[in-house]
């Protein structure tokens, strides 16, 4: 598995250490204004190359693997949010990154939002799409990419992934299959070539739990954006209550998507984007 996706000339991808770990990044560069992305967990960075290629004119966009994810150190130790926020402030000090918008996909959004948090003076602004919150009525996330509630087995499913060709891995998970199938082949076999590189160690990722979004949110200061899946108006509101703890932020579900908002409905959810990012 040394193949790398193609990557647009001029930009640059490698590794740097943070956090006493190797992470490895894709880099867009340019002169906008630094656009960090936290993926999901079973994800990596390269999964996110098409949101890459949609801000690369008009901001410095970096993609990085996390920990025990892509091609990034899996070290034996804690892969609670606070460990993974601690990566990525060491990133943007490696690469010299200052007053970035961080963004994160659930497992990646509480990444962000622990950062945010924890130098709360760091990011310009913050953009978290489907963060995992613990409503009655809907406790996991919504399919996709990720499943907040397979910790039970997942390590016997990743040696089955590592040994794995990309056309097994769209066996294994028959909604991977149908997208080769469809216009964003691309998107599928990056997905799966993440599934392959995971490490064992991830399954700690829920050992460590998830961060408690109703405590968190009240001490994220930077301007923030929450990109939810759709769900019923119940869920909606209960979910509102939520981001009202936001100091400066805003809450939008997006009609018709599903835990991968971005995958599910790429037009809207770039809108709502570009939209904040305008004010920002």
């Amino acid at each position: 598995m040394n193949e790398r996706p193609e990557i647009p000339d001029g930009w640059e991808r490698g590794s740097v250490e943070a956090n006493g770990i190797e992470l490895h990044y894709c880099r867009t560069g340019g002169r906008g204004p630094p656009f960090v992305v936290s993926h999901g967990f079973s994800d990596d960075g390269y999964c996110r190359l098409d949101l890459a290629r949609e801000l690369a004119d008009d901001f410095d966009v970096v993609l990085y693997d996390a920990r025990g994810h892509g091609r990034s150190d899996a070290p034996d130790e804690s892969y609670g949010a606070p460990e993974r926020a601690a990566d990525l402030l060491g990133l943007l000090d490696a690469l010299a990154i200052e007053n970035p918008i961080l963004f994160g996909h659930s497992m990646g959004a509480d990444t962000v939002a622990a950062a945010a948090v924890r130098s709360p003076d760091r990011p310009r602004a913050v953009v978290l799409e489907d963060p995992v919150w613990m409503v009655e009525g809907r406790d996991a996330p919504g399919g996709g990419s990720e499943d907040e509630g397979r910790g039970e087995g997942l390590a016997e499913q990743i040696a089955r992934w590592q040994d794995a060709s990309v056309e097994q891995v769209f066996e294994d998970e028959a909604w991977l299959g149908e997208l080769a199938e469809s216009s964003e082949s691309d998107l599928a076999h990056r997905i799966a070539d993440a599934r392959r590189r995971l490490r064992p160690e991830v399954t700690r990722v829920f050992e460590a739990g998830l961060l408690d979004h109703r405590e968190v949110c009240g001490d994220i200061e930077a301007p923030t954006l929450v990109l939810k899946a759709d769900a019923e108006e119940a869920v909606r509101e209960r979910e509102r209550a939520i981001a009202d703890n936001l100091s400066d932020g805003r809450l939008v579900h997006v009609e018709d998507a599903g835990h991968t908002v971005f995958w599910d409905e790429r037009e809207r959810a770039t809108e709502e984007l570009r939209t904040f990012l305008a004010t920002v």
